[in-house]
This record gives structure tokens, sequence and C-alpha cells, in this order.
């Protein structure tokens, strides 16, 4: 995993404007993360399209540029930066390379509610190797649940129950 020098940060955007949010900030230099989701949709004729989606709707992740911090506030889309208190939240650059990882894994996900309970889990085998998260079961299948917890935002991506290694209570 690579290290930042800077924090990620948050960014709350308009509904539908991620990708736009995304594409603008990157023209402007930022360094940002929008994990997409590849959904297959059915028109009533039948046929089918492809689209991407974000993981985590309403926001887009990006790492500040502290020489020129409103450039981003300039932006079209944006609402606002995500902070509590006197200034923006910093997310750990883990969570952000954990939804990239799950994003790109081509593994079925699905958005779930936040979650602090269950077993904690790294992933010791499978395209999700290294990444951490809580175990969770249902009827058949097994689940990991990454979290981004400033968020309160959690999705779970089905995995083989081979791959996880428990670390303890979480």
């Amino acid at each position: 995993m690579s290290v930042s020098l800077r924090p990620w940060h948050a960014l709350i955007v308009r509904s539908r404007h991620e990708k736009s949010v995304k594409a603008i900030l990157d023209s402007k230099g930022y360094k940002t993360s929008l994990p997409l989701l590849r959904c297959i949709r059915s028109r009533p004729s039948g046929s089918n399209w492809e689209s991407q989606n974000p993981l985590i709707p309403g926001y887009v992740f990006v790492v500040r540029d502290l020489q020129n911090p409103f450039q981003m506030v300039t932006t079209p889309g944006f609402v606002q930066l995500v902070g509590f208190g006197s200034g923006p939240s910093a997310i750990p650059e883990a969570e952000i390379e954990s939804l990239e990882r799950i994003a790109a894994s081509g593994l079925p996900v699905a958005r779930c509610g936040y979650t602090r309970i269950g077993e904690a889990v790294e992933l010791i085998k499978g395209p999700l190797k290294g990444v951490r998260g809580m175990v969770l079961r249902q009827s058949k299948t097994t689940h990991i649940v990454v979290s981004i917890n400033l968020l309160q935002r959690s999705v779970a991506v089905e995995i083989e129950c081979t791959w996880a290694a428990g670390m303890g209570k979480g």
C-alpha cells in the first residue's frame, strides 16, 4: 500500500455529480478517488446497457492542496468538505485503498448499514488480499464489510470464507 504525505478527505457533492466533480478536480491537479461499480441495467424493451455508479454515492475523495485550498470549493457540484469541529476530518488512506480494490475486484458488492459489530478480519487470499474489514455471514454466503468510519458508510463484498483470517474482536 502506498503512503500519502497528505491526508484524504471526503467531499459531499450534488446528487449524480460525482463523476463530473472528480473530472474537474483531476483537471485542477488534485489527487482524487471515486470507486465505481459496474452495473448492468435492463430496458423495458429487453436490451441491456452498462453503467458505472459510485460505490458510495454523494461523495468524492480528495487529497487537499494546502497551497490553494479554495480551488476545490469553487468546483461545480461541490457542496461541502466533511469535517467535525474546527476543520476537515481526515480519512485513513487504507480505507480509500480498500474501497478502490473492492470496486476493481469485480466481486458482487452490496451497500449495507454501517456496522461496528463482528469479527475483524484481514483477507489473506483472493483478489482483495490485504483488505481489512468485518466478516458478515448471511445464510450460505460470507461477506466482508469495509467501512469509512468518518462517513458512517459501509459496503459488503462477497468473499470465500477461506480468504479471511481473524484479527480479534473489533
